[in-house]
């Protein structure tokens, strides 16, 4: 989610004359905000495995915005306060709105945001390491050419035990940070929950139905392993105004205990899907065998879910962390602020301003220089840093942006049954160069 707003954010800051390229590792946008969808028989079915909702301040003028944007476009609907669960996790009063994905999924937001941004998408493509050379950054994916860029912004989990996170790319970078900015990173903490998300025969409705009353679309449980109950099938019927065929979705959202005490385990163990699984028909009171009803089912470890305590502030830049000015190397994510999408977009809104400040100055310098190379290097590096992921990559008449974000996937383990997680797999309209590229702006999210 941070990553495409600030894409976004570049577009409106730096103009139509600058290329933003946007790597994202998974097969479509989504990071936390992760949405899949699975095939049962002739009907496609969706469920959202993050937030269920995304939640916005609305004295936020960039929260303001995308939100009123997302309704005007038709992708989302706002949803009455009454109708959620009192889940500590989702913030609430008067100031804040919720939206939903008015055809079955909250990643089709990012979709949108990221089309408005104008930005040339890669997916799967991953960052393995990123290095200084002759004053631009230099990107290698595991797979495909590398880039050398002006700009970076890294907007994937912090440090952590998750499977993607900013420990998980290597290179030169990482000596870059100062000792302060480390500490700070190194002391962020993040709870950690499942999510598991059951695909039901028709047959289910009619307890469904009754478990969640006539209009409650999620209901707080704190039962055996099961924090949260999510009736996917009901939000998306209510938002898109077409009745569910095919089958009947819900999400269960783990409880902190369950998830600390499986710490080690990976989401492709089947006895804790069906150990959810079993406690979830029994919740709901189905009475058909488990295996009879269940169509199909996915889970995510999510081991970096909400932020418990976020990066103490660090210089005068706002949420989000300037690693490197010359060439301009900026971190962003929730864990700057707060685990909602407002908290994404106010970090998004505050690196994409420090990079762009500083690609309008880089662009006037170089208009001086034969070659724009040296002149713009970094006099000297911080102490020991963590690693950092993600990237935004954008070509303009003077350089080229990349970017690299969270995705569906978000590369937690995660269990599929009776289908593959579905996303279009496709690199994007930008062209991948290697070597120096002229004057490079990359933004890595």
């Amino acid at each position: 989610a941070t990553g495409s707003c600030a894409a976004w954010r570049l577009r409106q800051a730096l103009g139509r004359d600058v290329r933003i390229e946007v790597w994202e590792k998974a097969r479509g946008p989504g990071g936390r905000m992760s949405t899949n969808r699975q095939e049962l028989g002739a009907v496609s079915a969706r469920a959202d495995m993050g937030a269920q909702y995304l939640s916005l301040d609305s004295s936020d003028p960039a929260s303001s915005e995308i939100a009123q944007m997302l309704v005007a476009k038709q992708v989302c609907a706002e949803v009455p306060p009454a109708v959620l669960s009192a889940t500590p996790e989702r913030p609430s009063g008067d100031g804040w709105q919720h939206l939903v994905g008015r055809q079955g999924g909250v990643n089709d937001a990012l979709k949108q945001i990221l089309e408005d941004s104008m930005a040339d998408v890669h997916y799967e493509k991953r960052m393995a390491s990123l290095d200084e050379q002759h004053g631009q950054w230099r990107a290698r994916p595991f797979e495909g050419a590398p880039g050398a860029f002006d700009a970076v912004l890294l907007a994937v989990p912090g440090c952590g035990p998750g499977g993607d996170n900013l420990n998980k790319i290597r290179g030169g970078y990482e000596g870059w940070f100062s000792r302060e900015q480390n500490n700070s990173l190194l002391n962020t903490q993040h709870d950690a929950r499942w999510a598991v998300a059951l695909y039901l025969t028709m047959e289910c409705k009619a307890k469904c139905d009754l478990f969640f009353g006539p209009t409650d679309m999620e209901r707080v449980v704190d039962s055996g392993p099961v924090h949260l109950l999510c009736y996917q099938s009901r939000k998306t019927e209510q938002a898109s105004g077409l009745p569910c065929d095919g089958g009947i979705s819900v999400v269960a959202h783990t409880t902190h205990d369950f998830a600390k005490r499986n710490a080690r385990a990976s989401g492709r163990d089947q006895r804790l899907l069906w150990e959810v699984a079993e406690h979830v028909a029994g919740t709901l009171g189905l009475d058909i065998s488990l295996s009879k009803a269940m169509l199909a089912s996915k889970v995510i470890t999510w081991k970096q879910c909400q932020v418990t305590r976020p990066v103490a502030a660090v210089g005068a830049d706002g949420p989000c962390m300037v690693v490197a000015r010359s060439p301009i190397l900026v971190l962003a994510g929730d864990y700057f602020t707060e685990s909602n999408f407002s908290g994404c977009i106010r970090s998004a809104c505050a690196a994409a301003d420090a990079v762009a400040d500083a690609l309008k100055g880089f662009k006037t310098s170089t208009l001086r220089t034969e070659d724009g190379a040296d002149n713009n290097r970094r006099g000297g590096k911080g102490g020991e840093g963590s690693g950092g992921k993600g990237s935004h990559s954008g070509k303009g008449s003077k350089g080229k942006i990349d970017t690299k974000g969270e995705a569906s996937k978000g590369g937690y383990p995660e269990i599929q049954k009776g289908g593959d997680h579905k996303g279009k797999s496709k690199k994007g309209k930008g062209r991948e160069k290697g070597g120096k590229s002229g004057n490079a702006w990359k933004v890595v999210q």
